[in-house]
């Protein structure tokens, strides 16, 4: 063979016979991934009942569903009908008076003290474990799941003049600090996305100001998802105020069907997530330049200097998860310290750094939890005396 008819042999189309192959082959692979997402919608379906606890396998082909879905599915006509965590950490006054939840406005009788708590899971336990050293005192405790300071803070200034509190606490959890970047739990805990809002603090003037959120309430959250109008204006809302907002991963569409489009999103969503995150901290510690992050030293003096004035011991309970080192009380040291700010700082007593110190979910260790908890009561006690030393010292 010559080289011009090599020349005609190489430039001639790929047999016909070839191409019918590959378009077989296409044609069966995505018969194949079709298949097996109805396969896996058909096996694997999430509950219908928001009270319902999926299977694992059930969870884990669900956690990519758009954001707006899984709030629509977790949001009943009745607090009965609605998921335990939709109804969580909402910002209402009324549900803390004495009547509801066990909430006290003053001390239980033979008590000698009540304190008032504001965080999240680990401000509670923390606060339970002093009530177990020292059953002299009496607990308020307002939380939300994995709150935020700009929660916490909003909880705190909510409840101001609404009880007889002797001491308060707010609690701040170094891991939901990228919380202050936001107005819900929606957004930045996409997998599993709690429902609740909060403020969102800038600064202006040299002082806060609140970013308030247009849903603040199960009860006004029922009535969005049904109204188009009010439903769209706290979605705008989030998009122009919440830093962990993003299309993609929030609205809910024809793709919620689609079980791979599931694992893609929720691929996406852990690499908006960890971008973000990075964002506002580093292994080096908190991005003190960004302006969400910076409000925090004020949130803590402000907290402090109100609760003074009020005539309440103020404390600041700083958690350092994993992950987080010292990071959080290196921020946060020159304020309560120029401020002269009473606070107990986990990453002397239970470092991040020592995974002994927690359990398998990320919270402290039952016995972690009694030496913050014992550091707590040593401060009340400076200020109180009268309260009587704790009973059940941990060693």
């Amino acid at each position: 063979m010559n080289l011009h008819n090599l020349s005609i042999f190489s430039s001639k189309s790929p047999p016909k016979n070839l191409i019918w192959d590959s378009v077989k082959t296409g044609l069966w692979f995505i018969g194949f991934l079709v298949l097996f997402d109805i396969a896996v919608n058909l096996l694997f379906p999430y509950p219908a009942n928001p009270r319902a606890k999926p299977g694992k396998l059930n969870l884990y082909f669900d956690y990519g569903r758009s954001i707006e879905g899984k709030i629509r599915r977790q949001v009943g006509a009745t607090d009965e009908s609605t998921a335990l965590l939709a109804l969580a950490g909402w910002l209402d006054s009324e549900n803390w008076s004495e009547n509801h939840e066990g909430q006290p406005v003053r001390p239980d009788p033979g008590e000698e003290l009540l304190i008032a708590t504001y965080g999240m899971s680990f401000s509670n336990q923390v606060s339970r474990a002093m009530e177990t050293i020292n059953p002299n005192i009496t607990l308020r405790l307002i939380a939300g799941p994995a709150a935020s300071p700009n929660h916490s803070f909003a909880a705190y200034q909510l409840d101001r003049g609404h009880h007889e509190a002797d001491v308060v606490i707010l609690g701040v959890l170094a891991s939901s600090v990228k919380g202050l970047s936001a107005i819900s739990g929606m957004t930045w805990g996409a997998e599993v996305p709690a429902a609740f809002t909060f403020p969102k603090y800038v600064m202006e003037n040299g002082e806060l100001k609140a970013i308030e959120p247009n849903v603040q309430s199960i009860e006004q959250l029922r009535v969005a998802v049904k109204d188009e109008e009010k439903w769209q204006a706290f979605v705008d809302q989030m998009r122009n105020h919440d830093r962990f907002f993003n299309s993609f991963l929030f609205e809910e569409n024809w793709t919620d069907y689609s079980a791979i489009i599931r694992m893609i999103r929720r691929s996406w969503g852990q690499k908006h997530q960890v971008g973000l995150t990075n964002e506002i901290h580093t292994s080096a510690g908190f991005n003190q330049d960004l302006p969400d992050i910076q409000v925090l030293p004020v949130m803590v003096q402000e907290f402090a200097e109100t609760a003074q004035a009020d005539g309440k011991l103020p404390i600041v309970l700083l958690f350092n998860d994993r992950g987080y080192d010292d990071h959080l009380f290196e921020y946060l040291q020159p304020t309560l310290e120029a401020n002269s700010i009473p606070f107990v700082s986990t990453h002397r007593i239970a470092p991040a750094t020592d995974l002994k110190n927690f359990k398998g979910d990320g919270h402290f260790t039952k016995h972690a939890n009694q030496l913050i908890a014992q550091e707590v009561l040593e401060i009340i006690e400076q200020h109180f005396p009268s309260a009587g030393q704790s009973e059940n010292r941990v060693k």
